[in-house]
């Protein structure tokens, strides 16, 4: 939660008003939301020693599965734009973490890859991320985790207004 909500809370309870989310509860958007704030202060602080981001750490465990991916395909898979992907691989670059090398169909093209300094700090990340979400999900059993991975994925996969929106203009 923000300083701000937090405040803000913290002033209405200090006035003895109870605060309700009522109206905001029932909606997937903010339980996804709020969980994910959640999830994101305490991911932050486990990856800070390694000298990583959510996104830092996220693209390279993408370079472990994808070694030799062209930076636009890593780009479109994660949802982020290319000259913002462009800017975090040169941070890794200069940190020695990743390498980029022609691609042998396109020379125009880059292809990333882990050093064996990034793919050592990916591991040792890795399971500290894992570890987190133990620690974070240990009140759902194995059947509601593997339910909530299912529904979320499937969230995840439906085109979004701008991808029906783009489809549709190109059938026209």
């Amino acid at each position: 939660m923000g300083k701000s909500a937090q405040l803000l809370v913290n002033t209405h309870r200090e006035a003895g008003t109870p605060v309700s989310d009522a109206a905001l509860s029932n909606l997937i958007g903010y339980n996804l939301k709020r969980s994910f704030n959640g999830i994101y202060i305490d991911l932050a602080e486990v990856l800070r020693p390694f000298g990583l981001r959510m996104i830092t750490f996220t693209i390279l465990t993408m370079l472990r599965e994808n070694p030799g991916i062209r930076l636009s395909n890593l780009a479109a898979a994660i949802d982020m734009e290319k000259p913002n992907m462009v800017s975090v691989i040169d941070e890794l670059a200069s940190r020695a973490w990743v390498t980029r090398s022609a691609d042998p169909y396109d020379k125009r093209a880059r292809q990333l890859h882990l050093t064996e300094a990034g793919a050592a700090l990916q591991g040792l990340a890795y399971a500290e991320v894992c570890a987190h979400e133990e620690s974070f999900l240990q009140h759902l059993d194995g059947d509601e985790r593997a339910l909530l991975i299912a529904l979320l994925s499937k969230i995840r996969q439906r085109p979004t207004k701008v991808e029906n929106f783009l489809s549709d203009k190109k059938r026209r």
